[in-house]
């Protein structure tokens, strides 16, 4: 199921929804390209389900999910007793999500903003952002992340996967680069400043457990509320 928001919504003014309207289909082909000198795609998506031990009959909620892979690994583990929401600003986007549900699954995608989540305090057990929060502007990024904490049940727990810059020459020269190439400045900017993981902590969250893959290009985070 597919929810979209009603013309009278407003998106946030530094959302490129035209980009995504043009290249959404092109999206997955993409990042299937790019992950497979890491050992592809599917590994890494796997590798965060594995890290955050998603159990039957958690509700679990998607943010920034995109065209959904990792939302559908997630309705897979939850069962029949779970649920689990996908919400993406791109309707484009979510639209190709959609077309991966080939079974009845527990599982929705609606199209909101993470700095305005539609759900009540204390609704989700786990929330996923994968590259995700590099995506919204920084102006943003401080009430998204307030919202999740909102959300999140008082025992929930928060998993981040991003990019990280390894003190390796070549892998640091690498994700650099891929940045300057394919991400906006304050991508770039988050990266290279760090700022990350002390906006977590502002927010209240605490860092329980950082996961390193792909020689030190990438980041998984486990984090609670504080």
């Amino acid at each position: 199921m597919l929810k979209k928001k009603s013309e009278a919504s407003q998106l946030p003014s530094h959302y490129a929804e035209k980009s995504w309207q043009r290249y959404a289909w092109l999206y997955d082909p993409v990042v299937k390209i790019l992950f497979l000198p890491f050992g592809g795609e599917g590994r890494f998506r796997r590798a965060l389900v594995d890290f955050a031990d998603v159990k039957e009959g958690e509700q679990v909620l998607d943010a920034c999910c995109g065209t959904g892979t990792l939302t559908l690994l997630l309705a897979e583990k939850v069962g029949g007793t779970g649920a689990v929401t996908g919400i993406d600003l791109s309707a484009k986007l979510l639209e190709e999500a959609t077309k991966k549900v080939k079974k009845a699954l527990p599982l929705t995608f609606s199209q909101e903003s993470c700095a305005d989540i539609p759900f009540p305090d204390d609704s989700f057990d786990k929330v996923f952002v994968s590259f995700g929060l590099h995506e919204i502007a920084e102006a943003d990024r401080q009430n998204s992340l307030q919202e999740i904490y909102r959300v999140l049940k008082a025992n929930g727990s928060l998993f981040v996967f991003e990019y990280h810059l390894p003190q390796a020459v070549l892998a640091g020269f690498t994700v650099k680069a891929f940045h300057r190439l394919f991400e906006h400045e304050e991508a770039y900017r988050m990266l290279l400043d760090g700022t990350l993981l002390p906006e977590l902590e502002q927010t209240g969250f605490i860092i329980r457990r950082k996961r390193l893959i792909g020689a030190g290009m990438f980041q998984m985070l486990h984090i609670v509320k504080g």
